[in-house]
């Protein structure tokens, strides 16, 4: 099985577009940061063979992130195997944030603030009739996250359109 990626599997090999894909990148039906991720993920195969068995289904750059949208078992092998995921920021050069495909909101607040534990999400309506995330994390998990929270809400507003509210259990 060679991993899928939005871009054709030659493409991802040689680096250079087909003209299908070069038509659906002009027509954005394809994005140049599906593209890069395409390409680096594709070179990061070589060193680890089960990165070949992922499926890149789009993937963002948030500021200087970049957000990858893989299967829900792709995600597993990430996480199990920290070298994949260090070689992975290493070949990007930027940290890397890695979410599931078709998961719910919650889910995908989750895949996020992973490896901290989620201990609620609730939905808050404002007065104004905007759409605010409450969630609250276990603070024993989350030592280096702190500092992230600011980016992760940024993310899930560019991906989602998600207002993130965190909160931690006191």
């Amino acid at each position: 099985m060679a991993l899928k990626t939005p871009i054709c599997s030659f493409d991802a090999k040689t680096g250079v577009l087909c003209g299908r894909c070069e038509e659906r990148l002009r027509s954005n039906d394809l994005t140049t940061d599906e593209v890069h991720a395409s390409l680096t993920l594709t070179k990061l195969t070589q060193r680890h063979p089960e990165v070949d068995k992922f499926s890149l289904v789009t993937a963002f750059k948030v500021e200087d992130d970049f957000v990858l949208v893989l299967r829900g078992s792709d995600l597993l092998v990430i996480r199990s195997h920290v070298d994949i995921r260090a070689n992975i920021e290493a070949i990007f050069n930027t940290r890397v944030w890695f979410v599931e495909s078709e998961s719910s909101e919650r889910r995908f607040i989750e895949n996020l603030l992973y490896p901290g534990r989620v201990l609620s999400v609730n939905l808050m309506w404002l007065p104004d009739g905007k759409k605010l995330t409450r969630v609250i994390l276990e603070t024993t998990k989350i030592s280096n996250s702190k500092n992230d929270v600011p980016k992760i809400q940024r993310i899930a507003k560019k991906i989602k359109d998600i207002e993130l509210l965190v909160e931690y259990k006191k």
